[in-house]
């Protein structure tokens, strides 16, 4: 059984992949941080705690992390997510958990420490860079960090060339990035087009237990921004596909091994993420010497096996 340690700045597909994670019999989930993000932090660890008691299995502690970025202001993404980051549903209530005692960076090293654990990071990535930074050695022991985040030039409703999640802290990800923990960055790429569930994937999980009904209800928001846009109700999900990564690594059908650095500076572009490809002509923008690989790129998905995945997590 493998090891893992779950950062989230858990809204509608954070707790999704949180549930998902609790209910794989593959992994072991040691421990949650959370940081702000997608919601301001109090409603992060609510919606963790909530999404833990959804689950319905085991329960590990969650600690409370970075309640905004580095450097720059926060910024979070209610209008995807809702104002509480659940959908607005109204019907969640407050979790019968509590948060356990300690700062999510700390916990977030001391599990990083026993040398068995690996990362998956579903939000930004300040909690990471802040463990990075004070404690290296124990950060040095982490077997592998999968991240929901980066992507090809995009627009979003905050930057036309970046994701949400690097976008929030551009500094916080380039020291995770420049570390030297091997990465595997699971982009939006990976989780939209045919990836996406449609009405009928949807109604499966939520036909499938009422951790599947949560699942889907959590998204209402997501799934209503997709009706009034495209005229059908869908929704995408990037964090369970990171999950799904770095469960199911045979899931991965577009990839590619890149350098991949995080533009802090740009007035347009802060928060890209700049993928250098050893060997092609973008190495000398990185200095004289060809860019060493820090990250597996993924970019596409087996989109059955991905939907396949999801339902078997949430059926009981």
């Amino acid at each position: 059984m493998r090891k893992i340690i779950i950062d989230t700045d858990t809204a509608s597909d954070d707790a999704v992949a949180l549930v998902a994670a609790l209910r794989d019999p593959t992994l072991q989930v040691l421990s949650i941080t959370t940081v702000a993000g997608n919601v301001e932090l109090p409603l992060a660890v609510k919606n963790a705690l909530l999404s833990v008691e959804r689950a319905g299995t085991y329960q590990p502690p969650v600690y409370v992390g970075a309640p905004g970025p580095l450097l720059c202001e926060l910024e979070t993404a209610d209008q995807i997510h809702g104002a509480d980051g659940m959908g607005d549903l109204g019907t969640l209530g407050e979790p019968a958990l509590a948060p356990a005692p300690g700062y999510g960076a700390d916990a977030l090293a001391r599990y990083a420490g026993g040398g068995e654990a690996e990362l998956l990071t579903l939000g930004p990535l300040t909690n990471v860079a802040l463990a990075i930074r004070k404690y290296p050695e124990a950060m040095k022991k982490l077997r592998h960090i999968t991240i929901m985040g980066g992507a090809h030039p995009y627009h979003n409703p905050h930057t036309v060339c970046a994701e949400f999640n690097i976008m929030v802290d551009p500094e916080a990800a380039q020291i995770v990035f420049s570390f030297g923990v091997p990465i595997t960055l699971v982009t939006l790429e990976a989780c939209g087009g045919e990836a996406r569930l449609d009405e009928a994937a949807m109604e499966k999980m939520r036909a499938a237990s009422d951790a599947g009904r949560f699942c889907i209800d959590c998204n209402r928001t997501m799934i209503e921004l997709a009706r009034a846009n495209s005229g059908a109700p869908s929704v995408d999900l990037p964090d369970p596909a990171a999950l799904a990564v770095l469960a199911r690594p045979d899931l991965i059908r577009e990839s590619f091994p890149a350098h991949t650095r995080v533009e802090t500076q740009g007035a347009f572009t802060r928060g890209a993420t700049v993928f250098c490809k050893p060997g092609n002509l973008y190495d000398p923008a990185f200095g004289d010497e060809p860019a060493p690989e820090n990250s597996l790129v993924v970019t596409g998905l087996d989109v059955a096996g991905f939907h396949q995945y999801l339902l078997d997590r949430v059926t009981l």
